[in-house]
């Protein structure tokens, strides 16, 4: 597997790519996503407040492992680093929360200062350090991939919670390059982007009730007679 040095959006494209590269489809990806944020809305104003992204992240990864191990993908740890891999293919997946511009193939100028400070997604804890470990040799910081010699190719499942636009956007992407300060991705081999996350209960009710679904109330045949004395 060789990374493309490029942002794939188009919706047959990320699933060939997905296809030929992990064997999976994108409906497993975000069905991972999608599973850890319930399991986040689960948590309480009683509980610690980082609580809910540490039970989102530890869900997430439970997800994958879950998923993957059936189709051939085995859990693997180094570092205080929690991963799937599949040796065969010769790939690391890791599970993480990323800044507002994950799932964005293009950054938009925006009135956000966190998105005018930084201009590319990135990891939302700095855990660049443990990944760097396991992923030295694809970030060298030479984007001429074809010149890398890799082994085992790191990529990390990210994603955003959008709340006020009330979806989750997410990638897969194959991190190339870290902050000076090795702490943040800065630069991709290759950014899958995935489609994005409803969150809103409106929406979502909205399609329950929608002319192409059926009545939810169902239709009750009966007849009234008159008793008898």
């Amino acid at each position: 597997m060789q990374p493309l040095n490029k942002t794939i959006d188009d919706p047959d494209f990320v699933k060939t790519r997905l296809k030929e590269v992990f064997n999976f489809d994108k409906k497993l990806l975000l069905g991972v996503i999608d599973d850890s944020f319930v399991e986040r809305k689960g948590t309480t104003k009683n509980h610690p407040k980082i609580y809910g992204g540490i039970k989102q992240y530890a869900e997430g990864i439970a997800f994958l492992r879950e998923r993957l191990i059936p189709l051939g993908y085995s859990k693997f740890s180094r570092s205080n680093s929690e991963w799937v891999q599949h040796k065969s293919l010769g790939i690391l997946i890791n599970f993480m929360a990323g800044n507002p511009n994950v799932g964005r193939k293009d950054f938009i100028p925006s009135n956000e200062e966190q998105l005018q400070e930084v201009g590319t997604a990135r990891n939302r804890n700095p855990k660049g350090t443990m990944f760097s470990l396991i992923a030295k040799a694809q970030l060298d910081g030479d984007m001429l991939t074809e010149k890398l010699h890799v082994d085992t190719w790191c990529w990390v499942l990210m994603y955003y919670i959008d709340y006020k636009n009330q979806t989750i956007r997410s990638e897969l992407s194959c991190p190339s390059q870290l902050t000076p300060d090795g702490k943040y991705f800065s630069e991709y081999h290759e950014r899958i982007i995935l489609k994005e996350i409803s969150i809103d209960p409106e929406s979502e009710f909205d399609t329950i009730l929608s002319p192409n679904s059926p009545d939810p109330t169902p239709s009750i045949d009966f007849q009234i007679r008159r008793k008898k004395a």
